[in-house]
């Protein structure tokens, strides 16, 4: 099989999600080979899981204040807070062309190894796969999480790779900001990591020639390549839906709708 390695850089907030679903629907038309994404976005935001209740996890009022946008992403997983700081990666593939790769629990563990095989070559010899959450972790803290999805026969496993992060930022917009980290944990710090505490001078250039090499241990070597006319413009006219109320808040607003309507079936 053959895979290309499209580096976006740092984007809008939405336009990662955006181009993730077009990278997805461009390999199910079999426009496009299977790929590895990474992007960044390029002011912080805060980023949903499919389906998470954005009103249960986020502290809607500070994101408005602090000009934090949240986008709901297609993929499962948690919330977070993302900035430019985190590479953000989405390996998109046609389910079954990796023989090593079956059920979510297979992808994840040959994903999450391409993230190991990274972070063990940068000098972080005890990174593991953690699996109760599907995350990687270093010195026992959490380094990077993950997500995935399977729809009309590709699958997209995407998640963080923390070269430095914002521990107070995420404090203050997430509800809950130790809910994704291991039990017991009370503050961030304690739970997360990145590489510049690990290592101190890491640069995000390096992470990320890194993840690629590691993700090409695992996967097979990949070639440089854009995206697409394709993707590129159905990756923007899809930014409409990524900052929409409607998008953002669906799980929450048919939540409102069932308990209204199970108050009314009361009387």
């Amino acid at each position: 099989m053959k895979w290309r390695f499209v580096d976006l850089g740092l984007v809008a907030p939405a336009f990662g999600p955006a181009a993730f679903e077009a990278v997805m629907d461009s390999i199910r038309c079999d426009l496009a080979d299977d790929t590895i994404l990474f992007w960044r976005p390029d002011s912080p935001a805060v980023y949903v899981g499919f389906h998470q209740f954005v009103e249960e996890d986020i502290d809607v009022e500070k994101c408005r204040q602090r000009g934090v946008p949240i986008v709901r992403r297609i993929l499962g997983g948690g919330s977070g807070y993302c900035d430019a700081n985190q590479i953000l990666y989405n390996v998109i593939f046609r389910e079954g062309s990796l023989q090593t790769a079956r059920g979510p629990r297979g992808v994840y563990l040959l994903v999450l190894g391409g993230v190991v095989e990274a972070l063990r070559t940068m000098g972080l010899k005890d990174a593991c796969i953690e699996e109760t959450r599907f995350g990687v972790l270093a010195g026992g803290r959490k380094i990077s999480g993950s997500g995935q999805l399977s729809s009309g026969g590709v699958i997209n496993s995407g998640g963080s790779f923390l070269a430095d992060f914002d521990y107070d930022a995420m404090k203050e917009v997430l509800k809950d900001p130790v809910k994704n980290l291991s039990s017991g944990v009370l503050e961030p710090e304690d739970g997360m990591t990145c590489l510049r505490k690990e290592l101190g001078d890491a640069t995000i250039e390096e992470a990320s020639s890194h993840l690629r090499k590691g993700f090409e241990a695992v996967l097979g070597s990949a070639y440089d390549a854009r995206l697409t006319d394709y993707e590129y413009k159905l990756s923007s006219s899809l930014m409409d839906k990524y900052t929409s109320f409607e998008w953002t808040f669906r799980a929450d607003e048919r939540k409102k709708k069932r308990e209204r309507n199970k108050r009314h079936a009361q009387f």
